[in-house]
């Protein structure tokens, strides 16, 4: 029996008793809600919500769609093979991956499974990544102790398990990510796989040189409490606390790592597999506590980085030489957005962006006299530019959801919005369009108390728009 093997038989013995005692509830697939549904074309517009009226650009506009999974929605996280297949995963009563070979039309359940059951039936932190480079599905799951990893090289038929897939135990808040090597020679993989948490006082990372199998010690933390130095934007020795983004690693292995860091946006760069990190403050403007800062890395080296400010919208930087400066944050919020929660992105081609979160125009006044009775609704809205480095870019941005039939109603962040709670996901496929995860929490009573019954997965789209690749 190879290692691998024994990991994964390893991992399903143990398992097993906990996979019957949370059985997989049965799937009904999904058709999509093109049409019934789906919000429509999209908004042309400049940052800080400028529309457009030149005919030619608002001619070029997406049109938004939504599709529902058929899958509970708590932290939703999605990623696309190299042959269009969509996956995704989220927890809630049913932990499952599930998988569209049509576009998001349709969604069958294809997790690590043992005698039917689900291996990976509980959950207090799920996470879906599919390495671009390798098209590797990876689904994680946090269980306090460590997590417990599973991937699968056949799009979803087949998956080798690892339950013991952390860098140390006792962690919170996870990301994996992966991307070339640097110096480690790899073994029977060809990428560096990486692991950060946060552990209250700390954002540390593991490593991984055989794909996930083993793990080890990157080195010092990406972001500590006791950094008080100046260089990651403390004064005296406030408690920044360990919460941190989601990583990327660019083409060359430069490993990114996002966090509002005591009010400000910073990001972690480690040149080498995470030993030592370079910290750099992305923009002056506040970053406010509690959303998770996204970042994103495009083949040629250009870094983007997104964050909410203080007034609760949704601003784009990018750097053009590695980190060493940044352009000017640009709101980039669809028209009349007033406040916003859960923003994420991701990068295609260079100059070429795609963000996704939910936003209102509900609410308005200052943020700390705002009240947020059920009547204010939440749209899921995706963004997209391919033209970010001009001088003027032009954004298209649209609700992936009818206004009729909003995503969320009542209170929306600025830390969790509902059963999404405290992240949504957004990637560039490969034909170039845009997807992004939801959590629809408005499916079957969307009106009085915050305590909505009845959530949904959807799966968010920009057709027949610019490409982004």
């Amino acid at each position: 029996m190879t290692f691998r093997n024994l990991v994964a038989t390893t991992a399903l013995v143990a398992l097993a008793s906990t996979a019957l005692l949370f059985p997989a509830a049965p799937f009904a697939g999904a058709a999509a809600r093109k049409g019934d549904g789906s919000g429509g074309r999209t908004v042309a517009h400049h940052a800080q919500g400028k529309r457009i009226s030149a005919p030619a650009i608002k001619k070029k506009a997406p049109e938004a769609d939504l599709y529902p999974t058929g899958h509970d929605a708590v932290e939703p996280s999605l990623g696309q093979t190299k042959n269009g297949m969509v996956f995704y995963t989220a927890a809630g009563t049913r932990n499952e991956v599930v998988r569209s070979k049509d576009g998001g039309k349709s969604w069958e359940v294809v997790s690590p499974a043992l005698g039917g059951q689900n291996v990976h039936a509980i959950s207090l932190d799920p996470y879906l990544y599919v390495d671009e480079w390798t098209n590797r599905v990876y689904t994680i799951d946090l269980l306090v102790g460590c997590s417990l990893m599973s991937y699968s090289d056949d799009h979803g038929q087949s998956w080798t398990t690892n339950p013991l897939a952390c860098g140390r135990p006792v962690n919170d808040h996870q990301t994996l990510f992966s991307g070339p090597p640097v110096s480690s020679p790899t073994v029977g993989y060809d990428n560096v796989v990486y692991y950060c948490w946060n552990d209250v006082a700390t954002s540390a990372c593991g490593k991984s040189i055989d794909g996930g199998l083993t793990w080890r010690a990157t080195g010092e933390p990406a972001f500590s409490v006791s950094d008080v130095d100046g260089t990651n934007g403390q004064n005296g020795t406030r408690h920044c606390g360990g919460l941190h983004g989601h990583g990327v690693v660019g083409h060359d292995g430069t490993v990114f790592l996002p966090k509002e860091h005591c009010t400000e946006p910073w990001l972690a760069i480690s040149k080498d597999e995470g030993t030592t990190w370079e910290r750099v403050k992305v923009s002056n403007k506040v970053a406010i506590w509690g959303p998770d800062p996204s970042v994103a890395v495009d083949a040629k080296g250009n870094i983007y980085y997104l964050f909410l400010s203080k007034d609760r919208l949704p601003y784009l930087s990018y750097s053009r030489n590695g980190g060493k400066t940044w352009s000017e944050p640009l709101m980039v919020g669809t028209p009349g957005l007033t406040e916003t929660a859960l923003a994420t992105l991701d990068a295609g081609a260079p100059g070429k962006v795609a963000i996704a979160y939910y936003g209102t125009d509900d609410v308005s006044g200052k943020i700390a006299k705002r009240e947020y009775p059920a009547e204010v609704m939440w749209n899921g809205y995706m963004t997209m530019t391919d033209n970010l480095f001009t001088k003027k870019p032009v954004f298209y941005s649209g609700a992936i959801n009818t206004a009729k039939d909003p995503l969320a109603r009542g209170a929306c962040g600025p830390r969790r919005c509902f059963e999404a709670y405290d992240f949504i996901d957004v990637v560039v496929g490969f034909d170039g369009s845009p997807w992004a995860s939801f959590s629809d929490s408005c499916v079957t009573v969307c009106a009085g108390t915050p305590a909505i019954e009845g959530t949904s997965g959807v799966v968010g789209r920009l057709i027949n728009g610019p490409k982004l690749r």
